[in-house]
């Protein structure tokens, strides 16, 4: 007998970050196709509904689709609309498989996380880049939880390396003027930008932020933990900027599961949006196969109870927040792909609250360098 499983697919196609939202929306569908073609026993049904961008329709997006009797949606971007439809979850005991990285600080019993919190990407990303490029650094955000969250814990790390922030400055969802920003960047002894911008911005910035790096004849890092491949087409020969990336996988040469998404024809490159959206609908359906229901309850039980095979390795969901151990990865753009430049040597449990995440790297970035032994020679 199969087990028909509906599952609600809640991204955006179109508005200010379409690329992310799309990239994710192709890796769930991507899945439901795999495992329909490929799995016996169960068959996944997609009801969709497309929010293009607007944060009010989210709302309208997940009470649709609940009210159709669904129990699982994969789905939302941005930690607004994530954070907008989390009551409604609550009130019918439904589940959402958030596949985005996000600032940390929250965990629901009806949430997901897949897509890595600061200890899992900001944190490595900080203690790399303060050892190897500086620590005078310029905060930039969408002005919003994600932009505000990620830059307040930019700051402590910062400020525990006895680093210096130059500036800090906050932009509306589609802001495309960064003159001011950029300004004040080349001007400052600036060791690096954390850009926590999203979507079209993010792109007008980097963009702007790279002609004022040529004309100053400079080469500047900028970080990001939510920068992927698929928005690599919307900032080509960015000369003069050196992008680095912190997240859980990348596109990388030789890499297996981007060897099989080929093979079975999907063209182009991949990005970690794509790839944890696959393993949220992956994992679902695994778990619902096993039981031989959809209960949200069970199907979490079922998964904090053993490791699970991923395209990102195997991964163990963790009981006490949701959350996906994950690995981290950081990699910088060169000639329209990245490379990683750097690997942490495990997968991290998720940290949401950075209680139990040890900053000694930091600390020890902020000591003094000790002053050498002089030996008097008669």
């Amino acid at each position: 007998m199969t087990l028909t499983l509906p599952i609600g697919v809640l991204y955006s196609t179109s508005g200010t970050y379409q690329r992310i939202s799309n990239h994710a929306r192709n890796g769930a569908l991507r899945a439901v196709e795999d495992i329909n073609r490929q799995a016996e026993g169960i068959r996944l049904e997609v009801h969709e509904f497309d929010p293009r961008g607007e944060l009010d329709a989210y709302h309208q997006g997940v009470e649709s689709l609940l009210q159709r009797g669904l129990r699982h949606i994969v789905g939302t971007t941005t930690s607004a609309s994530r954070k907008d439809i989390v009551p409604d979850l609550e009130r019918a005991a439904a589940l959402l498989w958030y596949a985005s990285p996000y600032e940390g600080f929250e965990c629901s019993e009806n949430v997901v996380y897949l897509g890595g919190s600061p200890n899992q990407n900001l944190v490595p990303l900080l203690g790399y880049v303060l050892r190897e490029h500086g620590k005078r650094g310029v905060l930039v955000g969408s002005n919003y939880v994600w932009g505000w969250e990620s830059n307040r814990i930019a700051r402590e790390l910062i400020g525990a390396a006895a680093g210096e922030i130059v500036a800090e400055r906050y932009f509306h969802f589609g802001d495309a003027d960064f003159t001011s920003v950029t300004e004040q960047i080349l001007q400052s002894d600036t060791d690096f930008v954390l850009n926590n911008l999203v979507g079209e911005s993010s792109y007008f910035f980097l963009k702007q932020l790279n002609t004022a790096c040529a004309r100053a004849g400079r080469r500047l890092p900028v970080l990001s933990c939510n920068f992927t491949e698929c928005e690599l087409p919307a900032i080509p020969h960015l000369n003069h900027l050196r992008l680095l990336s912190s997240g859980p996988w990348f596109d990388v040469a030789g890499n297996a599961f981007s060897a099989s998404q080929r093979v079975g024809g999907v063209e182009g490159t991949f990005s970690s949006c794509y790839t944890c959206a696959y393993t949220a609908v992956t994992m679902l359906a695994r778990a619902c196969q096993a039981i031989g229901n959809d209960d949200p309850d069970a199907v979490l039980a079922w998964l904090q109870n053993q490791p699970q095979a991923t395209p990102l390795g195997t991964l163990s969901l963790q009981p006490h927040n949701n959350h996906l151990t994950l690995p981290n990865c950081i990699a910088e753009a060169r000639d329209g792909r990245f490379d990683i430049v750097h690997r942490q040597p495990a997968a991290l449990e998720a940290d949401p609250y950075l209680t139990r995440t040890p900053l000694a790297q930091f600390h020890e970035l902020a000591a003094p360098l000790a002053a050498p032994n002089l030996r008097v020679v008669k």
